[in-house]
């Protein structure tokens, strides 16, 4: 687990327009191992976008759901980037509530 993610929860505020807006709040920093699925191709609005898949695993937790997502910031050679991985399952890995295996996906649109 050697990748520091911020967990975060979706907040709905609503604006001045009578709509609502979605804010994510930090919910945690989590250590992480990432170990990639499997990558496609997939079109949205017209243009093709690139999907990957991967799992990570985290130390367990309470209370988790699909609404959360990770979020890994890091700078390598004076860079900055951020990747961002919308959750799609979770796992209690050996159900002995040690660690939990996140099902996840990065470049899909939101």
């Amino acid at each position: 687990m050697r990748f520091k993610l911020q967990l975060q929860s979706p907040t709905r505020t609503l604006d001045d327009g009578g709509g609502a807006t979605i804010v994510w709040t930090k919910v945690a920093d989590v250590f992480a191992s990432i170990t990639p699925k499997g990558s496609n191709e997939q079109l949205f609005a017209d243009k093709l976008r690139d999907k990957l898949d991967s799992v990570i695993r985290i130390r367990y937790r309470t209370g988790i759901t699909t609404a959360y997502r990770l979020v890994q910031t890091f700078t390598r050679d004076g860079v900055t980037t951020t990747r961002t991985f919308e959750i799609g399952g979770i796992l209690n890995v050996d159900n002995r509530f040690k660690f939990l295996d996140l099902d996840v996906s990065e470049g899909v649109p939101t």
